[in-house]
C-alpha cells in the first residue's frame, strides 16, 4: 500500500484504537494433545545420549541451560496443521493493523528454518537476546516444575515478581505507553513474535524441568497462478532451511 493511510472513509463519530507503532505479539492456547506429543518425544530422546549429542543446538544459543536439541523434521511435521494457522493469523493480522493487503495472485510460504526443545532447572537463565536469519520466532510451554506455584506465591508478594518468567522488551519507557511484557508461564501457552524482538527468561530455583520449545521461521513471498501454485518467488529466503516449507494461499485475504 502505497502513501499516507487515510480515514476519509470512516463514519461520523467512528472511533477504533490504531495501533502503528512497535511489534506485535500473538497469544494462542496449544492443543493438550501436542503439549503431550512434544513431552513423549523429548522424554525418549534425552534417553538416547547419542541422539541428544547429535542433535544438540546450543553452540547455536545464547541459553545457560542445562539442554537445548533440535525437534527432528518428521516430529515437528505432524504438528504443523496446528502451528500453520497461528504463523498465518499473525502475518494477517500485522498486515491488517497497517491497513494493507496482499495483491490479488500472491501468497507466501512459511519457511521452519529451525525448532528446538529447552530445557530449563533450577538457577538457570536465557540472556536477553534476539533471534537472527528469520522474520518470526515462537515460545511454547511444555512443562514446568512441579512446585513453582510455591515459589511465584512468594514471589508475587515482591515489588517486581520475575521467576521462571519470559520478560519481551522494545524501546524505552514512556508516560503512555510500557516496553516491557512480562510473561508467567502455563503449560500450553504459545506466543509468537518478531525475531528481532528481544526477551529473556529469569531463573527460578524450585525443584523440577520448565520445559519449553522455539522455533524460527521466514515468510518467502511468492506469486500464484489461478489454481494457486507459486509461479515466482517475490521474496526470497536465501538461508538454507532445516525443515520442510509449507505453503499458505492468501490471495487478497484481506479485502
Amino acid at each position: 500500500m502505497a502513501g499516507g493511510t487515510s480515514f476519509s472513509n470512516q463514519p461520523e463519530g467512528a472511533v477504533a484504537p490504531l495501533f502503528p507503532f512497535g511489534p506485535m505479539m500473538m497469544h494462542a492456547r496449544l492443543p493438550m494433545k501436542l503439549v503431550r506429543s512434544l513431552n513423549k518425544y523429548v522424554n525418549k530422546t534425552i534417553k538416547d545420549e547419542k541422539k541428544t549429542e547429535k542433535l544438540d543446538h546450543s553452540d547455536s544459543l545464547v541459553g545457560k541451560l542445562k539442554q537445548e536439541f533440535l525437534i527432528e523434521a518428521d516430529e515437528l511435521e505432524r504438528h504443523l496443521e496446528t502451528f500453520n494457522p497461528i504463523v498465518a493469523n499473525f502475518v494477517t493480522t500485522e498486515l491488517s493493523r497497517h491497513f494493507k493487503q496482499m495483491s490479488v495472485g500472491t501468497g507466501f510460504s512459511i519457511n521452519y528454518k529451525s525448532a528446538w526443545i529447552v530445557r530449563q532447572f533450577a538457577g538457570e537463565f536465557n540472556p536477553a537476546h534476539i533471534h537472527t536469519e528469520c522474520d518470526l520466532s515462537c515460545i511454547g510451554y511444555l512443562k514446568l516444575p512441579p512446585e513453582i506455584d510455591k515459589e511465584w506465591e512468594e514471589d508475587y508478594k515482591d515489588h517486581y515478581p520475575c521467576k521462571g518468567h519470559t520478560e519481551f522488551i522494545h524501546g524505552s519507557s514512556g508516560k503512555m505507553h510500557t516496553h516491557t511484557f512480562l510473561v508467567k508461564p502455563s503449560v500450553g501457552d504459545f506466543f509468537v513474535f518478531p525475531a528481532d524482538l528481544i526477551h529473556m527468561v529469569y531463573p527460578f530455583y524450585s525443584e523440577g524441568e520448565r520445559r519449553s520449545f522455539s522455533m524460527n521461521m521466514s515468510i518467502v513471498q511468492q506469486k500464484l497462478d489461478k489454481d494457486g501454485n507459486p509461479t515466482e518467488v517475490i521474496r526470497e529466503d536465501k538461508e538454507d532451511i532445516r525443515h520442510k516449507a509449507n505453503k499458505w494461499e492468501l490471495d487478497s485475504i484481506l479485502k
